[in-house]
């Protein structure tokens, strides 16, 4: 009897300890839980096309996970635009912040917006993919539009006049041309004493009223923005008479700067302004009264960022440094890893001699797969180059290219700080084109100065 009880006491232990051990293990099961979903932060690996299948990747960052795994989710199918769907990748949770990925197929039946609204973790929220039109699939060349904007014409000619009027006419000789783009593609960023193609007048032979002409020219034809268009200029000018102050020779210095009239100033004709020297390059193209093209633009400076001369103070491309930096800190370290280029890049891809080599393929990351504020922190970086332009044409070229921004797509090299010698950033989209090189110091051996160029892909010496 003593047997049997016991044995019975055992079996009954037994059962209790198999049912403590399955309460345990139900009890450590986690469900995945997050507090928040960022949709609107939401970056996509490629951008379809309507009518084209497409796979892709959707990655959305989210904040207080709890660690927990998570299964596969099931296709949640597109709205607005159709015919894709976005399946949620099983996976872990950080214990944090982290993301999740979806992945997105099928064909786009239109072009423009889809969204998908998902669910992860007990949060919910919708992402927004853009849909291409056929031929402007992200990665490949957006075709760039031929643009023809109003300009402050009558006042550029009136101030043309006035300088060519003060010249000699031996000078005013050889200050006109006829209008020929080979002659309006001879400039270069190199000093007098090692590139000595440039056409038009050169500036050492002004006079002080000529020089008080020209600059009358040259504010007329560039914005009144603090920094940018005319008094950059000026910086620049600046920085060559400095830099022959200190032993660069004569081969620097204001005087070693050109001014061209590539067809008679009019406001109804073909004609262009060119403004050129060693740092700095102005070539502005204008026909039927409108301005058809403000590029190539070279810009430059040594010293860099800043220099005293005659008790001024100068930094005139210390703006282009600054927001090119920030646009690219304000990307996440994931769209940094795919911003980065897979080469090294020493100097500009198109300075000088290099009109219409513009790559097929665009790399780094699509504009339009960004933030709002983080395309703004690009619009701000490119409207230092158009700012450059009369206040007319700054405001009709940037509303241009801010109307191209999401197939715009920027990349670059080195460091986000752009100040070490090596540092490349590039803006390329369907017109506008920057690059913003660092470079070793030339004549300030200590330092580093930045060469930066602005093109055009369709309106470069204005479309001709």
């Amino acid at each position: 009897m003593k047997f049997k009880n016991a044995f019975l006491s055992l079996t009954i232990s037994a059962t209790l300890l198999t049912i403590a051990c399955e309460k345990t293990e139900v009890a450590t099961t986690t469900t995945a839980n997050i507090t928040a979903l960022s949709c609107s932060s939401t970056t996509f690996s490629a951008t379809p096309t309507a009518g084209t299948a497409f796979t892709g990747t959707a990655t959305v960052p989210y904040t207080g996970g709890n660690g927990a795994a998570y299964a596969a989710g099931t296709a949640v199918v597109s709205t607005a635009v159709t015919g894709l769907t976005a399946t949620l990748a099983a996976g872990t949770l950080a214990s944090g912040a982290g993301s999740v990925t979806f992945a997105i197929t099928g064909t786009p039946l239109a072009a423009g917006t889809a969204a998908f609204a998902v669910t992860v973790g007990g949060q919910a929220c919708s992402f927004s993919l853009t849909v291409s039109a056929a031929g402007t699939t992200g990665g490949t060349t957006t075709s760039g539009s031929a643009w023809s904007v109003d300009t402050d014409i009558a006042n550029i000619v009136a101030m043309a006049n006035a300088f060519k009027a003060s010249l000699s006419s031996t000078q005013a000789t050889t200050l006109q041309d006829t209008y020929n783009k080979a002659h309006a593609q001879k400039w270069s960023n190199l000093p007098e004493g090692l590139y000595r193609g440039r056409v038009g007048l050169q500036s050492s032979t002004f006079s002080t009223a000529q020089w008080t002409a020209f600059y009358n020219l040259l504010k007329a034809a560039t914005s009144t923005t603090a920094n940018e268009g005319n008094e950059e200029y000026i910086g620049i000018l600046a920085a060559d008479d400095y830099l022959n102050s200190i032993g660069g020779g004569s081969d620097y210095g204001s005087g070693n700067y050109y001014v061209a009239f590539i067809g008679t100033p009019s406001t109804t004709g073909l004609w262009c302004l060119q403004i050129g020297g060693h740092h700095g390059t102005i070539i502005y193209t204008y026909n039927g009264g409108k301005m058809t093209g403000g590029t190539p633009s070279f810009r430059s400076t040594e010293p860099f960022p800043s220099y005293v001369w005659k008790n001024v103070t100068y930094q005139p491309i210390a703006q282009e440094l600054n927001t090119l930096s920030a646009m690219l800190k304000g990307l996440s370290s994931a769209e940094l890893t795919a911003a980065k280029r897979s080469a090294a890049q020493n100097d500009l891809i198109l300075g000088p001699g290099q009109d219409s080599k513009f790559p097929t393929t665009k790399t780094g990351v699509r504009v339009g797969d960004l933030t709002q504020a983080k395309k703004d922190l690009v619009l701000a970086a490119i409207k230092t180059y158009t700012d450059d332009l009369d206040d007319k044409a700054a405001a009709a070229v940037y509303a241009k290219y801010k109307a191209d921004i999401d197939n715009t797509y920027i990349s670059y090299v080195g460091t986000t700080d752009l100040t070490s010698k090596g540092d490349f950033v590039l803006i390329d989209g369907p017109n506008v084109w920057i690059e913003f090189s660092m470079q070793g110091g030339i004549i300030v051996k200590n330092a580093n100065h930045p060469h930066s160029v602005w093109r055009d892909r369709t309106n470069d010496y204005g479309g001709n």
